[in-house]
């Protein structure tokens, strides 16, 4: 695949940077070589290779797979084991020593941008296309809800939390194609890029067709899911538990045996997922690999031990720590192996982004947290995702401050390994605490708003911008 030598907003500015050979059968388009932007769109064919360009850079290994994995070591729940033979994938992470020229930073911002550039490459030349006027809106539905997704990921590592302080610095706001001579852009606040992305988000809503269905595409369910994490991230209570139950509609909790399986393949309850094929796959980069405890994959994450002693002997899923017939199996001293994710069946791991187990969590949360009046609904929700697991039979008693502590420990127990933990923590303004004993090498003690809790912006990206040299994030030398 042709690129250009430059580096994230300001490379992948020409639509061929993300149109390469990609293998997606549920795509159903032909794989093409890289071209230029007005022959991309020149025809109804090449228009539809074009989109799965774009999907296709989601599966990058450096990409989503790589944020996931750097979310759970990051939140204290997982670890990944010191002198791992992986290379030292996540090591720095883990620690929280990344700096400018540190891969991951420089990966998420670059992959995340060509996203970007791509969707705006839509933006600009559906219009114009020889389209009917229905195909124009469902494309540029799924592609601003690329973009938002893409912009949704880049506030969260680069910038403080919306709760915290919506009016600090959050990422450029880039939303048409730039050429070699227009202006360099600085960064937006926290607060106008989330209502970019709200607003790519709800257009794509409106607009997406109901014939949209795969679990691999943009539909109106996985649009809406999103909504609801935006919002949830946002403090946006009241949205988020509306577009969290909208998101599960005609998904519903699939049986708890289901939590035992490998996740790598759709169940009832995905909503949105990467596709990947034993052709087309990030291979040991996945999620799969690093949680694998059977040393086929790099097999180097780990369950902390409070995080393991949280699990009910009754719960379902505790099993997904069951190794060679033990459950509570140790490789040396840092944490407990864990058998959540399959990497021995296939290559093709399929990665599960969005679950109706999250929406149910989502909404309990958010009901839980706009006070008394709105308990019932939050317990409802929790004790759907309880009886699944077999925990429970009948709802909580517990009420305020109790109640949501309940439904964070539930959500940490329900979605570890998908992602989500520290970006928890940031949102819910929680101290990020590691302390001694509970399997972890690194000890760390972070406050909300700590300079080493956002992502320093990429050397190279300020090397190609000097607008941005004097936004470096606090804590980072330029």
């Amino acid at each position: 695949m042709k690129k250009i030598n430059k580096i994230g907003i300001y490379s992948a500015l020409i639509l061929a940077t993300s149109f390469s050979a990609c293998k997606k059968d549920f795509l159903e388009v032909t794989p093409t070589t890289a071209i230029n932007s007005a022959e991309a769109f020149s025809s109804p064919e090449k228009i539809a290779a074009a989109l799965t360009g774009v999907y296709d850079l989601s599966t990058n290994g450096s990409y989503k797979y790589n944020m996931i994995l750097n979310s759970d070591v990051k939140g204290g729940d997982v670890l990944v084991v010191s002198g791992a033979g992986n290379y030292n994938r996540f090591i720095n992470g883990y620690q929280f020593i990344e700096n400018p020229s540190s891969v991951e930073p420089s990966d998420y911002w670059t992959i995340g941008y060509r996203i970007i550039a791509n969707a705006n490459q839509f933006e600009l030349n559906i219009p114009t296309s020889s389209l009917a006027d229905a195909q124009k809106s469902a494309y540029l539905a799924e592609t601003r809800a690329l973009r938002a997704e893409a912009y949704f990921w880049l506030v969260q590592w680069y910038a403080k939390p919306y709760t915290l302080d919506p009016e600090a610095l959050g990422v450029p706001l880039v939303l048409a194609p730039l050429g070699p001579n227009d202006a360099l852009t600085g960064r937006a606040k926290v607060k106008e890029v989330y209502a970019q992305i709200l607003s790519d988000f709800l257009y794509a809503e409106a607009n997406i067709p109901a014939s949209k269905t795969s679990v691999y595409r943009m539909t109106k369910g996985a649009i809406q899911g999103f909504l609801a994490r935006v919002y949830l991230t946002m403090g946006d209570y009241p949205n988020a538990s509306k577009y969290a139950k909208l998101a599960r509609v005609g998904k519903p909790l699939a049986a708890g045996s289901t939590l035992l399986s490998g996740f790598i393949n759709p169940s009832s309850e995905w909503i949105y997922a990467l596709n990947s094929r034993t052709d087309d796959n990030a291979g040991f980069i996945t999620v799969n690999s690093f949680y694998d405890p059977f040393d086929i994959g790099y097999s180097s994450f780990r369950a902390a031990d409070n995080f393991f002693n949280s699990f009910a002997a009754n719960d379902i899923r505790l099993q997904q720590f069951k190794v060679n017939g033990v459950i509570g199996a140790r490789r040396g001293q840092e944490g407990f192996l864990i058998n959540k994710f399959d990497f021995n069946t296939t290559p093709a791991q399929n990665q599960v982004i969005i679950r109706s187990s999250e929406m149910y969590l989502i909404e309990a949360e958010a009901e839980a947290r706009q006070g008394v009046a709105n308990e019932a609904a939050a317990k409802t929700a929790l004790l759907a995702i309880q009886q699944r697991a077999g925990v429970a039979t009948a709802v909580s008693a517990n009420t305020g401050q109790a109640l949501i502590n309940e439904i964070m420990t539930e959500r940490g127990k329900e979605l570890y390994g998908e992602g989500f933990k520290f970006l928890d923590l940031l949102r819910t303004k929680t101290p990020i605490v590691r302390t001694a004993g509970n399997g972890h090498w690194a000890l760390v003690n972070f406050q909300p708003g700590d300079n080493k809790l956002a992502l320093p912006l990429p050397q190279s990206e300020l090397n190609a911008n000097p607008v941005l040299k004097g936004q470096q994030n606090p804590g980072y030398s330029n």
